[in-house]
């Protein structure tokens, strides 16, 4: 599997959800999710791009490795936890 596709009613991607999934590339998070675990996709190794178009109510610790980078919108909180986090960013 290396893009994934989740359902639009999903809330909650618990800590280390995809931890180790090593043939994701490519992931974007549907707008309900709500709250992002520590480590959900940490350990992806060949991940580059983590999509999150809102601004979820709690994102956790190292949720990708360092070599990946998150699209979000410059200015919202997920910007704000990247440049916190030393995270790449890429604006959508």
């Amino acid at each position: 599997m290396e893009e994934l596709h989740l359902p639009e009613s999903l809330e909650v991607l618990e800590e280390s959800a995809f931890f180790k999934c090593t043939k994701l590339t490519e992931v974007c998070l549907p707008e309900s999710v709500r709250y992002i675990g520590k480590w959900v996709f940490h350990g992806c190794n060949r991940l580059r791009t983590l999509e999150i178009r809102h601004d979820p109510e709690y994102i956790g610790p190292w949720i990708i490795n360092k070599s990946a980078k998150i699209r979000c919108y410059q200015g919202s909180k997920v910007d704000e936890y990247c440049q916190e986090s030393g995270f790449e960013v890429e604006y959508l």
